[in-house]
């Protein structure tokens, strides 16, 4: 017969395993108190992605109790009830318990040696193994209750379908023959600004999750692109910028661009390292219930550019 300590140290582990994953992007903001849940392979939890330009339909659901949590329970990839007329579901051994009413008297074998107030005798029903019949069995403590998922837990799994990329960034003066650029010339810049690696906030990406009694929406976008030019200087940019053409000539980029003030000799290969960083914001909605909250920021791999002082000849 099991411990107590022995039985919540177990619960703990299965609860941790199906309900808790933590992308390393997915923190910050108001999203602490939210830990993701399990993916959609338990067979509690389906996800899904997309890019419509409206949100997907039947995205609401019932916020349910416990500020819009509602108890998840699954045994070996089903789903299943998590309290019924036999008590309350145990993910541990995928049995349900239900303390004995009135206890047994002191010295019935249930006890297994320990007296009245030590513990309780619970009755323990296993109905999806093999019919197996109730039993009287003493435990040190109550089983843990089910894990409870709420809807921003769903949101941020809903979030991690998208596969959100760092972007590339391209620049003008650029990596070929034309690499070097020119103290006070116009730089262009830009990111690849399509799918998983940008979304602006009039055409977002939608994402949704979805448990047994609850089911949310997730609406994603850039609500910042931070770029930094290697210089201590940032980019002042609207979005992920326009991509140059040889019909632009030498005029400066019209919504992303930048003047470098001082040559980029003394730098690591002589070159300034740029990067841009997406700053990326997630609202969901469930049912009446709404949230917010910030993801980690997501940086493009560096890209380098050479600049010198233009040489004047007497």
């Amino acid at each position: 017969m099991r411990s107590g300590s022995g039985r919540c140290l177990a619960v703990v582990a299965l609860v941790l395993l199906a309900v808790v994953s933590s992308p390393l992007w997915l923190r910050g903001g108001r999203a602490a108190a939210d830990p993701p849940v399990g993916p959609c392979a338990n067979s509690s939890v389906c996800v899904g992605a997309s890019t419509p330009a409206s949100p997907p339909s039947g995205g609401g659901g019932s916020g349910g109790g416990g500020g819009g949590g509602v108890q998840v329970c699954n045994w070996q990839g089903v789903s299943v009830p998590c309290s019924g007329p036999y008590g309350t579901f145990d993910p541990a051994d995928g049995c349900y318990y239900m303390e004995a009413q009135p206890q047994p008297p002191a010295g019935d074998p249930s006890w297994q040696g320990h007296q009245p107030g030590d513990g309780a005798v619970y009755t323990r029903t296993c109905p999806y193994q093999g019919g197996a019949g109730a039993a009287n069995v003493w435990l040190a403590q109550a089983p843990a209750a089910p894990p409870t998922v709420t809807p921003g837990q769903l949101a941020h799994q809903a979030v991690t379908t998208l596969g959100l990329m760092p972007a590339t960034v391209h620049t003008r003066p650029d990596g070929g023959g034309n690499k070097t650029g020119l103290v006070g010339s116009p730089i262009w810049l830009w990111i690849d600004g399509s799918g998983n690696v940008y979304a602006k906030k009039d055409k977002p990406l939608y994402a949704t999750a979805s448990v047994p009694g609850l089911s949310v929406t997730a609406t994603v976008w850039v609500s910042k692109l931070v770029w930094d030019m290697g210089d201590g200087g940032t980019a002042n940019c609207s979005g992920p910028g326009t991509p140059y053409t040889d019909a632009d000539g030498a005029s400066a980029s019209p919504d992303c661009g930048y003047r470098y003030t001082k040559p980029s000799a003394g730098q690591p290969g002589q070159q300034y390292a740029i990067t841009a960083t997406a700053h990326w914001t997630v609202t969901w909605v469930s049912g009446n219930l709404t949230g917010a909250f910030d993801m980690d920021p997501i940086a493009t791999p560096a890209a380098t550019l050479r600049i010198s002082e233009l040489q004047v000849l007497n």
